[in-house]
């Protein structure tokens, strides 16, 4: 039978952090779930090996020759995945053991919700946390208020066509959810810190804030329905 969770984990050149990914899902109180890596291209050697001999229970391997953009290698990983419901986890990351089945039974329990998710505690080189706020749709037009490590209904990626390819330069979970609140699927949110972001370095996240009057305005042309009328 398929697992009931796809916990789908894009890896570029962050060989030193995927275990630990993986080894925070397989922790989980929950398991009825798989675990997929995808090896986005990457260019690192480290990487390559620790990638070509990783052995853990219910998690595979899958290998991108060329990277071209993290919300491909989501969406790779994805299309490759049984589950009826989707997890996306960043290689440098870890989740809470509890992260998963919660979110299964905000899912379960009301079918009107496309999205479930939580609060976070930032780890490495900073230390602090984030509860985000009732999920509310006029929020989220003005600010990302849903974890990229949140849960969704696998049925409601295809209904959008997945994450947006050509959003490159960041922001693509934002771009992701509004797209499925555009369908009109609701987001919960628990509030409970369940998943751990870690801070190391210039990371992509960084790069995004740099440019985000010009993502912004790349969201705002790609949903012109929710933004209409909002300044």
């Amino acid at each position: 039978m398929s697992p009931l969770v796809s916990v789908v984990i894009p890896c570029y050149n962050y060989g030193q952090y995927v275990e630990e990914a993986v080894d925070s899902c397989l922790a989980s109180t929950f398991q009825d779930i798989e675990i997929i890596v995808v090896n986005n291209g990457s260019t690192d050697a480290h990487t390559n090996n620790v990638l070509a001999r990783l052995n853990r229970p219910k998690t595979r391997v899958l290998r991108i020759k060329r990277n071209i953009g993290l919300p491909y290698g989501r969406n790779f990983g994805i299309r490759h995945a049984s589950g009826t419901y989707i997890l996306p986890l960043d290689a440098d990351d870890k989740i809470h053991p509890a992260l998963i089945e919660k979110s299964v039974r905000r899912l379960e329990a009301k079918p009107e919700v496309g999205f479930v998710t939580s609060g976070m505690a930032y780890f490495g080189d900073e230390r602090w946390t984030w509860m985000p706020p009732p999920f509310d749709l006029k929020l989220l037009t003005q600010a990302n208020i849903v974890l990229v490590c949140s849960m969704f209904r696998k049925k409601a990626w295809a209904e959008v066509g997945g994450y947006n390819e050509k959003m490159l330069d960041g922001y693509e979970d934002w771009d992701f959810w509004l797209s499925l609140a555009e369908k009109g699927w609701k987001g919960d949110t628990i509030q409970e810190i369940l998943f751990f972001y870690r801070r190391h370095g210039r990371s992509m996240a960084y790069d995004a804030g740099l440019k985000h009057h010009e993502i912004v305005a790349r969201i705002r042309a790609n949903h012109p329905k929710l933004f209409r009328g909002r300044p």
